[in-house]
């Protein structure tokens, strides 16, 4: 399989993934840089070697080298006061779409994104603007709450306007989410920034002492009855005929099955390196698994259909959703497995991405076994970058349960998250087989 990937030539898949993620020169730093197979600036040589792995100058290197490199340029000089001008963007604003209701009493309001106008967007050193045909919306960096990325689309949350998607139509959304970090970085100096989403959290805030509020010890949530029960027909069929036909065609190979509960709650904690894990993983063990989605990815009937006999519930995951909160306190007080990817979001490069806070604080509010996956190979499966699928060995690796200490969301200090996550992560390296 290496020996094919060595030979594919820099095309249309290669393009998307080195201008969506190398959005600048990793050897000069350049912008709008590849022409072809090499630098228009200094002219560095460009080749493909894989999924995972990049020649410059005929040096090899995981993409996730590269990609630091490119991050560790700062940002360009604020010309006439603008550090970075986008082409063409699509601005859409947040709809809700009616109720949402899953099995177990699952119930959730269904967003969706209204495009309101069309213009280009500009960073300044101390706030981002939009300019377009409905006229300007200006965002001070002090406003701004939340950013995060979704495919090409741009999230931004402040105080004044709400969520704003911007759709990037000539150029990396990446680039931008980025750049806009940096900027956000320089201007809170010297406070550090822990977290850009779903809230943009500042090292000050981090609780150093528990709290003296009372309750919160058993973590409820009313449950409706419109769906009882907790499965299809349907669905188990397509698992019971998907299981040996994703092990021939990608292969999979599972560790460790037996490491999963046979009954009662628990909590699955995989990496997510590919949009193909949750159905790899999904239908491997004999239970159902119930994972938090994206609700951008219920705006289709058809899916959504599919979505809710896969047992899923949306999740705004750009922002803290008490909804998405309470339904996964209903899978778990229901008994079921509940299946959460720390990182939030697919990794860009490979690499393990930092842990959501807010994820780890509820796996300790919960209080129930926390079983650790670590999936190796599906990066080279199906990356972030592409919507295409490469064939690639998969494998998936099940830890023994891990048993946190039952911690009240009040109680938990800094100190209680960053342990946890620590601890997770070095379990879910090793699993995949990294050094931590």
């Amino acid at each position: 399989m290496e020996e094919v990937y060595k030979s594919i030539k820099l095309g249309y898949t290669a393009w998307t993934m080195i201008s969506d993620l190398l959005y600048r020169c990793p050897s000069c730093g350049g912008f709008e840089w590849l022409d072809h197979d090499r630098c228009v600036s200094c002219h560095a040589q460009v080749s493909l070697v894989s999924r995972s792995h990049l020649s410059i100058n005929g040096d090899t290197r995981p993409i996730s080298y590269w990609y630091h490199k490119t991050l560790a340029f700062d940002l360009p000089p604020a010309a006439s006061g603008v550090i970075l001008k986008s082409g063409r963007v699509r601005l859409a604003r947040e709809a809700q779409q009616g109720l949402y209701k899953g099995f177990s009493g699952i119930t959730a309001i269904h967003f969706t994104r209204a495009p309101v106008d069309t213009g280009t967007l500009s960073l300044k050193e101390d706030s981002l603007g939009f300019s377009g045909l409905a006229g300007p919306i200006d965002i001070p960096f002090q406003r701004l709450t939340s950013l995060t990325i979704e495919s090409n689309t741009l999230i931004v949350i402040s105080r004044d306007h709400g969520p704003l998607f911007f759709d990037f139509l000539e150029e990396s959304g990446k680039k931008w989410e980025d750049c806009i970090q940096k900027a956000l970085r320089r201007f809170h100096q010297p406070e550090s920034i822990t977290e850009f989403y779903p809230r943009l959290r500042l090292e000050k805030a981090r609780r150093k002492r528990p709290a003296p509020a009372a309750g919160h010890r058993q973590l409820k949530a009313r449950v409706q009855r419109w769906f009882p029960r907790d499965r299809s027909l349907f669905f188990a069929a397509v698992r019971a005929i998907a299981r040996p036909l994703i092990r021939r065609l990608f292969p999979v190979r599972v560790f460790g099955l037996e490491n999963i509960p046979p009954h009662g709650p628990a909590v699955i904690v995989p990496n997510h390196a590919s949009f193909l894990d949750s159905l790899i993983l999904g239908v491997m063990p004999k239970r159902f698994i119930w994972y938090m989605a994206k609700n951008s990815e219920y705006r289709h009937p058809v899916l959504k259909w599919c979505l809710r006999l896969a047992n899923t519930f949306p999740v705004r995951r750009y922002t803290i959703d008490v909804l998405g909160i309470r339904n996964a306190i209903r899978v778990v007080q229901e008994g079921h497995l509940l299946g959460i990817f720390p990182e939030g979001e697919r990794t860009w490069d490979g690499e393990l991405l930092p842990f959501r806070q807010g994820l780890i604080r509820l796996i300790l509010a919960l209080g129930v076994p926390v079983v650790p996956v670590g999936i190796a190979g599906a990066y080279e499966l199906m990356p972030r970058w592409t919507s295409s699928i490469r064939p690639s060995p998969v494998t998936i690796s099940i830890g023994e349960p891990l048993r946190f200490a039952h911690i009240p969301s009040p109680k938990q200090t800094g100190e209680d998250i960053e342990a946890a996550s620590t601890l997770l992560r070095s379990e879910l390296m090793r699993l995949k087989g990294e050094r931590p």
